[in-house]
């Protein structure tokens, strides 16, 4: 009969995925006892493999040690157990010394014996290289539990020439083996970036990046994650540590981020991107928070592929979600999210939380639906296709920019629906500044929202459009409170587009109150009809040197 390491080994290169981790846990798994501890007390979680640092209350202590008590690096960091060298040659060696705080031959002993959980308990752990969490030829899931902000792993100083990560994972190649591979899960510990003075280290990158590499198959799970990228170095307080690099997702079938935290204080990484989804069939981020006092570049960017964001916040980005290289059956699909807009009272928090793009589409197509959110800034396009939709939610201060510099030719179609367009402050609610029109194509239809903005000064108006757009404002509650007294301004001759204002019902809050601000000449298509207004208001600020386009039926309490 084999003895038991055999038969851990050959559960292993059997590939026996779940049903090899479930009977490995059954020989292998125990649960995490204090010294102290009795019977009666709550347990640890279970393990498979403990990483634990150096020292201890008791003196130098193994680093890692399986759950059935074989130690796999000593306390002198060296490898003493087979068990602990990664499958793939020249990532570790017997007899050799962990360059990653026993992290690596902790998932070593996963994937050599048949999957499972890797236990890294409290306290800070220094790699000073790259770890590897592929499963090569080997079916099988590896877990990383820690123990919440209390386990932290520091991200090494790179001395090489380009964005490193602090791990990688990976496949044996294209489905259909990759598919088999279940993912592995990375849950309950932070990585802190105070150490770092080379170029950029990130702490995931996903696709096979290391020798053998291949695609990811099934993807990622990362759980109560926590990304800590603070003002200084730990030993050079004042001196900014290198920005912070990617979580890189590329090339994968499925992958799921839940209670996701991104704490930024750095000011080098203002140019930074949090999260990259690149070449994944679907991305679900839930329950996460990204906030950057250093106001830090992007938080969530995309390339093909579906990403679903949902119960998050980002603040004090300069772009909230960054949708680029798309194609057309890309998707982009966020609920009960808010992206940093201006607050007032005890809720002004700072202008440096303030995100400047909400929604940026960069050389792509987007199918965007927002809904039950807070967003307010720059909607922006470059030579890109958008249709966004934003439904039952609570819209700020809007700017709609579609950019063609190239190809293709930018065309958005922006439909806010049910929702509170609310603001304060001078400049328009929502904002379609000149020079856009020309070479692009923007339609943005209001439909049964309720529109209101205040501010201090006087002789605003709402809605600010140029020539050339399709303008759509149907069903809508209009108030035009103290500083607004027209609803929707024109800046130049409007010679091409169409405009409707129907059905709407607007409370004028200011005497006297005007529709169009006029002075222009008005040639194309405008359709003013049904609209109800609960006090005197006046069809022109300023009368139009044309008429021509105008088309007027059935408003009450307009004059002309």
């Amino acid at each position: 009969m084999p003895d038991r390491r055999d038969f851990l080994r050959l559960l292993g290169a059997l590939g026996l995925g779940a049903l090899g981790g479930v009977v490995v846990d059954s020989l292998t798994t125990r649960f995490i006892m204090r010294p102290t501890e009795t019977s009666q007390q709550i347990a640890q979680p279970q393990y498979s493999v403990i990483v634990q640092t150096p020292q201890g209350p008791n003196g130098p202590r193994p680093m890692v040690v399986s759950a059935d008590g074989e130690v796999i690096v000593d306390e002198n960091g060296r490898i003493i157990s087979d068990l602990g060298v990664y499958p793939t040659e020249g990532v570790n060696e017997l007899g050799g010394y962990t360059q990653t705080a026993g992290i690596q031959e902790a998932i070593a002993y996963l994937l050599n014996t048949g999957g499972g959980v890797a236990f890294i308990r409290r306290g800070d752990y220094y790699p000073s290289r790259i770890i590897h969490v592929g499963v090569i030829d080997r079916q099988v899931q590896v877990i990383l539990q820690g123990e919440g902000l209390a386990t932290r792993i520091h991200l090494y100083n790179n001395t090489g020439h380009g964005m490193d990560w602090a791990f990688t994972v990976g496949t044996p190649g294209n489905s259909p083996t990759a598919d088999q591979a279940p993912p592995p899960v990375f849950r309950d510990f932070a990585f802190v970036n105070d150490i770092n003075t080379g170029p950029p280290v990130g702490p995931l990158v996903t696709g096979g990046y290391y020798s053998g590499g291949g695609a990811v198959g099934n993807g990622v799970v990362l759980e109560d994650i926590t990304v800590v990228d603070p003002p200084s170095l730990a030993n050079s307080p004042g001196t900014p540590p290198s920005p912070i690099g990617w979580i890189w997702f590329n090339n994968s079938y499925g992958i799921r981020v839940r209670g996701f935290t991104y704490l930024g204080a750095n000011p080098n990484s203002k140019g930074s991107t949090i999260i990259v989804s690149d070449g994944v069939t679907f991305t679900e981020i839930d329950e996460s928070l990204f906030i950057s006092t250093a106001r830090a570049g992007i938080a969530i960017a995309s390339g093909t592929g579906i990403v679903q964001v949902t119960n998050t916040q980002i603040l004090g980005f300069n772009v909230g979600v960054n949708y680029g290289n798309t194609d057309g059956r890309s998707k982009l699909m966020m609920t009960n999210v808010v992206i940093g807009t201006d607050r007032g009272g005890v809720e002004g928090y700072g202008a440096q939380l303030f995100v400047d793009v909400p929604i940026y589409v960069d050389y792509g197509f987007t199918d965007a639906l927002i809904c039950c959110s807070r967003l307010g800034g720059v909607i922006k396009l470059r030579d890109s296709v958008g249709r966004i939709t934003i439904s039952n939610s609570e819209v700020h201060s809007l700017t709609i920019e579609a950019i063609t510099e190239n190809r293709p030719q930018s065309d958005l179609l922006l439909t806010i629906e049910g929702s509170r367009v609310v603001g304060f402050g001078g400049g328009p609610l929502i904002n379609i500044p000149q020079g856009y029109t020309a070479n692009s194509i923007i339609r943005v239809r209001l439909i049964n929202n309720e529109l209101s903005k205040q501010a201090q000064g006087s002789g605003w108006s709402l809605i600010a459009v140029p020539s050339g757009v399709i303008l759509e404002i149907r069903n809508n509650y209009i108030r035009t409170l103290p500083g607004f007294n027209t609803i929707i301004g024109l800046s130049q001759d409007l010679t091409s587009g169409f405009y409707e204002f129907s059905e709407n019902t607007v409370e004028p809050m200011t005497q006297p109150t005007y529709l169009l601000s006029g002075g222009v000449a008005i040639s194309a298509p405008f359709i003013i009809s049904g609209n109800k207004f609960l006090a005197q208001a006046r069809l022109f600020k300023v009368a139009p040197t044309s008429q021509a386009g105008l088309s007027l039926a059935g408003n009450i309490n307009l004059t002309t």
